[in-house]
């Protein structure tokens, strides 16, 4: 078995993340490595500081959900793949599988990677895609039983699942993903102004310490943008006295155009695409309009898609995995043509 240390030429680095780090820092849900392998046994060492809620770790095998497991605090070597056949290389990717949490005093690490097999550099992807959201987009509730689930624990939540990960794999295209549970475009699902993504989006990871940084400006520009956020500010909006739900509805209105401006100024030439549904179409008229006024302004590459609701529901009563795989094939087939993909 031998050790590989990270950050290293032949492991490419997935999700948004810091340059010239001594190891790989694992900020938002789906970040990680991704590799070319024949190993009879894959291990990792890595470090999580979340005192109470335990992050989990994932590994995809060639595109396939295949180990997901609890990290415990410090630093520790887990076991990831056991058993494979060394005649046969594989695209193996190592993901953060859950969402940052605030109990978290650092991102989680990968320090090292052990195996028996030989690293290489995987195949090149020609696309970028970056996913902007809400507890959709990291996956909640597509773990555990289906029902009435109300433990918010990171058990419940993982993006292996979830449609980025779906779309990303359907487009053979690498993603990052910018998204936390409860958070709006607006405001959060219990009302909360400061818990918009906008306000963190040009930060590295703005609710973990360390995090509080801009975001590098040499990330590899996204070609697509697909924006899932307006659920929360939905929820937002149901709790408001009558008075109150004009002025709030126009703030949303005023959000989104302004998130949609901030994704256009890091990524010019992008197809940005605000795509909502899911958990109901409350808000769908104001982020239409949002939309339509940013093309208004001359930006005619930003697009709206509406989600088919979610037919069935997962734990913590959101969409179930058969609900973010419909969701994927929406979203991909929109990208397909915006992006002039056979």
């Amino acid at each position: 078995m031998e050790r590989y240390s990270l950050p290293d030429a032949r492991f490419v680095t997935i999700g948004r993340h810091e340059t010239g780090e001594k190891e790989q820092n694992l900020w938002w849900s789906g970040s990680g490595v991704r590799m070319k392998l024949a190993c009879k046994r894959l291990d990792v060492e890595a470090t999580s500081t979340a005192a109470d809620h335990a992050q989990w770790l994932g590994v995809m095998v060639d595109g396939a959900p295949i180990t997901r497991l609890p990290m415990i605090q410090g630093t520790h070597i887990y076991p990831l793949l056991v058993g494979l056949d060394d005649h046969c290389s594989h695209e193996i990717t190592i993901l953060r599988d859950t969402q940052p949490s605030y109990d978290e005093s650092s991102p989680v690490v990968l320090n090292a990677v052990i195996t028996d097999g030989t690293p290489e550099a995987p195949d090149a992807r020609a696309l970028m895609l970056e996913f902007i959201g809400d507890s959709l987009t990291v996956g909640e509730g597509t773990m555990g039983p289906y029902g009435e689930e109300q433990e918010w624990r990171m058990l419940f939540i993982s993006h292996m699942p979830a449609f980025p990960t779906l779309v990303a794999e359907e487009l053979k295209a690498d993603k990052r993903v910018i998204a936390l549970g409860g958070w709006g475009a607006a405001r959060s699902w219990d009302n909360q102004k400061e818990s918009r993504i906008g306000r963190i989006y040009g930060q590295l990871c703005d609710i973990i310490p360390g995090g509080q940084i801009a975001a590098p400006d040499d990330e590899c520009p996204a070609d697509a943008v697909v924006i899932n956020l307006g659920t929360n500010d939905s929820a937002a909006l149901a709790g408001l006295e009558a008075d109150e739900v004009n002025p709030v509805r126009a703030e949303l209105r005023t959000r989104a155009a302004e998130l949609m401006e901030a994704v256009r100024a890091r990524y010019p030439r992008a197809a940005i695409v605000w795509a909502y549904g899911l958990c109901g179409h409350a808000v769908e008229e104001i982020l239409r309009g949002a939309v339509e006024d940013v093309r208004a302004k001359g930006d005619q590459n930003v697009h709206y898609l509406s989600l088919s609701d979610a037919a069935t529901l997962g734990a913590r009563m959101h969409p179930s995995r058969e609900a973010h795989r419909q969701a994927a094939r929406e979203i991909a087939d929109e990208l397909k043509k915006l992006l002039r993909l056979a």
